[in-house]
């Protein structure tokens, strides 16, 4: 899980490159066509032919459709703020599913998880820090983000019974493939030739990352995996130095850090209620 973090920030760090030129939904629409070249055999070799079709199609396009938006928002997002920062918006999202988790659930909150959540919705707070000066646009699309994907982890643990990892990664990238493809003419910008050879890094790195996180599901219980997710901070740091010279401010790194400690928490809590 961890390699699997590091590879999706390098990912996103080429997707920052790429969006000064492309729309964010182009980059996801290329992304989510490669991944489902990929996925799609390995599926049919796991689980033959059928399995191609999933037993509830608009539940898969419903979820598609949160993951569409939540990554759509993030790849714009990054347009504005560093990635480092965006990452930690997005860090949201397992603490929008336990604030949700008694209504939609049926999972009791109890009194540490209502306080890591109230913690990390205040790290948040501290993040965006919202004024009257500078551009915050970014801070909030990336919170959108993070929204979109907290509904798309919400979809995931209702089709967990029913679903293979493997089948799950696959309708994730080929539902959201439908989803996008009929607002086409609203948002496609045609790729250059001379951006063949980024495309292509693009593309593998998204692919692999979604490969070794289903790889990584297949060897430990997702409550176990789960707090490892926090690791793509590391890596969302890195490449936002390294490529475009860029760190979150004294605040962010504040800010960052009770997201990430309110989200550890809760991970770790359910690990231990669930063994």
């Amino acid at each position: 899980m961890v390699l699997a973090m590091l590879v999706n920030s390098s990912k996103d760090g080429i997707a920052k490159l790429l969006a000064e030129d492309y729309t964010p939904l182009s980059i996801l629409l290329i992304q989510f066509i490669a991944t489902s070249i990929i996925l799609g055999p390995l599926v049919i070799k796991k689980y033959g032919l059928i399995a191609i079709i999933p037993r509830n199609p608009l539940a898969q396009l419903i979820r598609a459709s949160f993951v569409t938006s939540g990554v759509g928002l993030y790849y714009w997002a990054i347009n504005y703020i560093n990635i480092a920062d965006a990452t930690a918006m997005i860090f949201i999202a397992p603490i929008i599913v336990t604030a949700l988790s008694p209504w939609i659930l049926d999972e009791p909150l109890g009194i540490r998880r209502t306080t890591a959540v109230i913690i990390g919705f205040i790290g948040v707070l501290i993040i965006l820090r919202p004024t009257m000066e500078g551009d915050r646009i970014g801070y909030f699309i990336a919170l959108a983000s993070g929204i979109f994907l907290g509904a798309f982890y919400i979809a995931n643990r209702k089709l967990s019974g029913s679903t293979p990892v493997l089948s799950s990664a696959f309708y994730t990238s080929f539902f959201g493939l439908i989803f996008l493809i009929p607002f086409l003419s609203l948002y496609w910008v045609k790729p250059d030739l001379s951006d063949t050879a980024i495309f292509l890094g693009f593309t593998s790195l998204a692919t692999l990352g979604q490969v070794l996180m289903v790889a990584a599901f297949s060897f430990a219980p997702a409550n176990i995996i789960a707090p490892f997710q926090y690791s793509q901070m590391i890596g969302a740091t890195l490449i936002s130095y390294f490529l475009f010279g860029a760190l979150p401010d004294q605040w962010g790194w504040v800010g960052i850090s009770v997201v990430i400690g309110a989200g550890l928490y809760i991970a770790i809590r359910e690990a231990k209620i669930n063994n």
